[in-house]
């Protein structure tokens, strides 16, 4: 009796785990179109997602191409201006040695001109004290001579 109690409560139990598996299993394939709905809107919703995230990321891959270009035009102007700066600074270096050089040869003529007036002037001075030494040894040959006169000439 026991074992008819235990194999009927078995029997029960086994039979109520049974049909809810096979309800659950009616009710699964019954809800599946919703489900499938749902996973298909699950999966527009992700596309979409996606797909703006994919133009939002060709967007910023665009600005980004425009920026580099933006810099490299940039970049080329600052170089044209650099190289620009660079032959301008050679022109001026030049000019600069140019008139260093002029300057430099001015002084030098200056410093000549000032040295021949120098020996020009010593050269009247010398020839001046020679001119009065000659005449002085002129006069005092003839004083010598007409010492006798009293016309005799003295050098101060």
């Amino acid at each position: 009796m026991t074992a008819l109690i235990l194999f009927l409560f078995s029997a029960a139990t086994a039979a109520e785990t049974a049909s809810a598996g096979v309800f659950d299993r009616i009710k699964d394939i019954y809800e599946t179109p919703d489900r499938l709905e749902e996973l298909q809107q699950s999966y527009d919703a992700s596309i979409k997602a996606m797909e703006g995230q994919l133009e939002e990321s060709r967007k910023q891959a665009q600005e980004l191409i425009d920026r580099q270009d933006e810099l490299q035009r940039s970049n080329e102007a600052y170089r044209e201006q650099n190289e620009a700066l660079a032959q301008e600074n050679e022109r001026l270096l030049r000019q600069m040695d140019e008139l260093e050089r002029s300057r430099e040869s001015m002084y030098r003529k200056a410093a000549v001109a000032g040295g021949i007036v120098v020996a020009l002037i010593a050269a009247y001075a010398l020839s001046v004290r020679i001119w009065r030494y000659m005449v002085w040894r002129k006069q005092g040959r003839e004083s010598r001579r007409h010492a006798d006169d009293g016309r005799g000439v003295t050098l101060p």
